[in-house]
Parts: C-alpha cells; sequence; structure tokens
C-alpha cells in the first residue's frame, strides 16, 4: 500500500509538474500574444492617426478648390451677363435705328399734309410702344438665359 501510495504520489506530483509546466506555457504564450495585440494596436493607431490627417488635408484641400471653383464660376457668370446685357443693347440700338429710320422716310415722305402729323405721332407712340414692348421682352429672355446659364454652370460644378 506504501509503495502504491508512493507510485501514486509520485505520479500525482509529476502530473502536477507537468500541469505547472503547461500554465507557463500557456501563460507564456498569452502574454506574447497580449504584446504583439498590443503592438498592432499603437500600430494601428498610428495608422488611424496617419489617416486622420491625410483625411483632414484632402477636406482643406477640397473646401480650397470649391472656393476657386465658386469664384471661377461667379467671374464667367458675371461675364456671360455682361456679354448677354451688350448684345441685347446692340440689338435694340440696331432695331432702334432701322425703325428711326424708317420713321425719318416715312415723315419725309408724308410731311406735305395735314394727316401727316396725325400719322406720325400714331408711329411715334407705336414705335415707343414697340421698343417698350421689345425691353421688356429682351429683359425677360435675359434673365432666362441667365437662369439656363446658372443652372447649367451649377450643374457642371
Amino acid at each position: 500500500c506504501e509503495k502504491q501510495l508512493d507510485e501514486t504520489v509520485v505520479s500525482c506530483e509529476k502530473a502536477q509538474e507537468n500541469m505547472k509546466q503547461r500554465h507557463e506555457n500557456e501563460m507564456h504564450t498569452l502574454e506574447k500574444q497580449i504584446s504583439d495585440l498590443k503592438n498592432e494596436i499603437a500600430e494601428l493607431q498610428g495608422q488611424a492617426e496617419v489617416l486622420k490627417e491625410a483625411h483632414r488635408e484632402a477636406t482643406c484641400r477640397h473646401e480650397k478648390e470649391k472656393k476657386q471653383l465658386q469664384v471661377k464660376l461667379e467671374e464667367e457668370k458675371a461675364h456671360l451677363q455682361e456679354t448677354l446685357r451688350l448684345e441685347h443693347e446692340m440689338e435694340l440700338k440696331a432695331r432702334l435705328a432701322q425703325a428711326q429710320a424708317s420713321f425719318e422716310r416715312e415723315r419725309e415722305a408724308l410731311q406735305s399734309s395735314a394727316w401727316t402729323e396725325e400719322k406720325v405721332r400714331g408711329l411715334t407712340q407705336e414705335l415707343e410702344r414697340f421698343h417698350r414692348e421689345q425691353l421688356t421682352s429682351l429683359g425677360e429672355r435675359h434673365t432666362l438665359e441667365k437662369e439656363e446659364l446658372r443652372k447649367e454652370l451649377l450643374e457642371k460644378h
């Protein structure tokens, strides 16, 4: 019995020693994994900082480019509006000159009679009315073209 007890004690001590060794190995492995994970976390945090900085720089660059494009858009819009205004003005002046020339020819041809004066007044009023209508029409057309241009530029932007 004592021999068996001694063998059992020795066997238990060996099993305990093996278990202790395995436990130490597992602890060592876990500590190494923890250390590796801490290193990986530190590395990922560094990468996250780099990415945040890159994102901030990209955002700043985007805002700067957006402002530049907005300024360019405003400049182009102003230029196009001025061009349209000048074109409309030239068109109106040409029409007015043509109407005045026509008026002058008719006035010279009809100057001899009394009814000519009435006709001249009527034509003058008609021309003035026509001129006002044309100005109104061209103003509306200018506004529509300006809005279309604005929409087109915004779509392009």
